[in-house]
């Protein structure tokens, strides 16, 4: 079968199915106390051209923030008068298609680690959204990433980015920053801020908190998804988006970093 055809068939899954599923649980989640969203008008839902950038407490983020950029986060589909519609019809297709779906490259590119995200078959769904990196492969290997992620902002497209480079516990084994209030990170490295720096895409940070205890960090690959904790409250704050201002790499990832824990503090 065509590459391209097995791309789209799994993005309208993905698009269609398995994302609105999600997305009605982390409503529900949301509706019982469970998921807190502060600002989340802050999103740019409709908007080209935006890098997402978030801290990285644990495995959730790369399944939950992805999920805030469907339209259906901000619009329920309950309340729309298509669903007073009698008929069915392909015009009404259609029309749902408009209101209730991003095109392909407004959805957020996540940049998962190959190794945790990828390489399981079921994950392998997500294929021609996501762009996987081998974080233990060459250095070759990761510039092409960066090129990737390059050519979706240019088009148009949204990418989301854990500038940690890894989790927070793993991150700040090389050096924390740490904020007024106690809140802490580990040291940005500069891909972000070169993507932003060399498309213009403004940057909207994300600060999760909670998610780390929800699924408590391990070293074990065995032991990743076997210690759920869903009786704990995540926090998912979003900010304001922004235009780098500085001209260097190292001034940009700074940006970026004290966006980020401005919005910790909050």
């Amino acid at each position: 079968m065509n590459h391209n055809l097995i791309n789209e068939i799994m993005f309208l899954t993905v698009n269609y199915l398995v994302a609105p599923c999600l997305g009605v649980l982390v409503c529900l989640l949301e509706t019982i106390g469970r998921i807190k969203f502060v600002h989340f008008d802050h999103f740019p839902i409709w908007e080209e051209r935006i890098i997402i950038v978030s801290n990285h407490p644990s495995l959730l983020e790369p399944v939950l923030i992805p999920l805030m950029g469907f339209p259906w986060m901000n619009f329920p589909w309950v309340f729309s008068p298509l669903t007073s519609r009698e008929r069915f019809s392909l015009s009404w297709f259609r029309e749902l298609q408009r209101e209730f779906s991003l095109p392909k490259k407004l959805i957020p590119a996540n940049v998962p680690d190959k190794n945790n995200y990828y390489d399981p078959l079921y994950l392998r769904l997500f294929q021609g959204i996501n762009v996987p990196v081998d974080r233990g492969g060459q250095m070759s290997g990761r510039i092409n990433t960066i090129v990737k992620l390059k050519k979706i902002l240019v088009s148009g497209g949204r990418v989301l980015i854990f500038p940690e480079g890894t989790r927070t516990f793993k991150a700040i084994r090389r050096g924390e920053v740490k904020t007024a209030k106690g809140n802490i990170i580990g040291e940005l490295k500069d891909g972000a801020a070169w993507l932003a720096l060399e498309t213009g895409a403004r940057i909207l940070p994300i600060w999760v908190e909670g998610t780390d205890r929800v699924l408590p960090n391990t070293e074990s690959p065995a032991l990743k998804l076997r210690c759920l904790r869903p009786w704990y409250k995540i926090t998912i704050k979003v900010g304001s988006p922004f235009f780098i201002r500085a001209k260097s790499r190292k001034d940009a990832t700074l940006e970026i970093t004290q966006g980020l824990m401005k919005l910790a503090d909050e």
